[in-house]
């Protein structure tokens, strides 16, 4: 067998939340870790993108990857998180971030079942689970095309409460401004503004859960012209107002 792909690190849990979870701020993950959602269903904020897991559905999140999340429950949101990591750090590194829809809980359960009293049981059931999801998953490199706009990506990342235009994003880029726009499109699944709007709200969702400072000021904070904006914006991320989220 071949050492790199052999576990140093295995960690299984079940988690149980009510009504609201927000998961975060800003969620970094140092090594691979799969979610699988039994109640309610969740909101992931990942490079500029909004992605929905519902029940039965099979998150994968890859080593080194950032988003933030909301989970919704009526009333109940139970999950399972399992933490992993191979001997080498590079093993299935291509396979990134995605959800597997109605994937079954079979081997999660056994998994989960046997963690605490037969452990190398539930190891053994923990690679036939990635076995399988691997088939199913897209392997994803950086494809070429991202890396073209990747100084746009980072400009918004590390600048998302300045105003910025397509013009300036594409001068990065060296790029006429409609190539950019459909490039940018294409890379990444959304368009620049919807792309900047995500990473405004991540950072928003971080200070409603992690502090005391109101919404005007949060909004002043993270770049949005108005308050009134900010909720608009927020609401058609969230699903939420801010203060639904705060007060849950």
């Amino acid at each position: 067998m071949d050492n790199n792909i052999l576990l140093s690190m295995y960690e299984l849990s079940k988690c149980i939340s009510q009504k609201i979870y927000s998961a975060g701020p800003d969620m970094f993950f140092c090594h691979p870790c799969i979610g699988y959602v039994k109640k309610g269903y969740a909101k992931f904020f990942y490079e500029g993108k909004t992605l929905y897991a519902y029940e039965g559905d099979l998150i994968y999140i890859s080593s080194g990857t950032r988003y933030q999340s909301i989970w919704f429950g009526s009333p109940d949101i139970e999950w399972y998180s399992i933490g992993f990591e191979f001997n080498s750090k590079y093993a299935f590194c291509d396979y990134r971030f995605q959800i597997i829809k109605n994937y079954s809980s079979d081997l999660i359960e056994k998994m989960y079942e046997t963690y605490e009293e037969k452990p190398m049981e539930s190891v053994s059931y923990f690679y036939l689970l990635l076995n399988d999801i691997y088939k199913k998953m897209e392997n994803t490199p950086k494809p070429l095309l991202y890396i073209t706009i990747k100084p746009a990506v980072e400009y918004i990342e590390k600048n998302f409460s300045q105003p910025v235009s397509i013009k300036f994003l594409s001068n990065l880029c060296h790029m006429s401004e409609s190539g950019f726009y459909k490039l940018f499109k294409k890379a990444t699944g959304v368009t620049p503004i919807a792309y900047k709007h995500n990473i405004m709200i991540q950072q928003a969702i971080e200070l409603l859960s992690s502090s005391s400072v109101t919404i005007e000021e949060i909004s002043a904070v993270i770049g949005f012209p108005s308050s009134n904006y900010f909720r608009k914006v927020f609401f058609r991320i969230t699903g939420k107002t801010p203060k639904e989220l705060r007060k849950k």
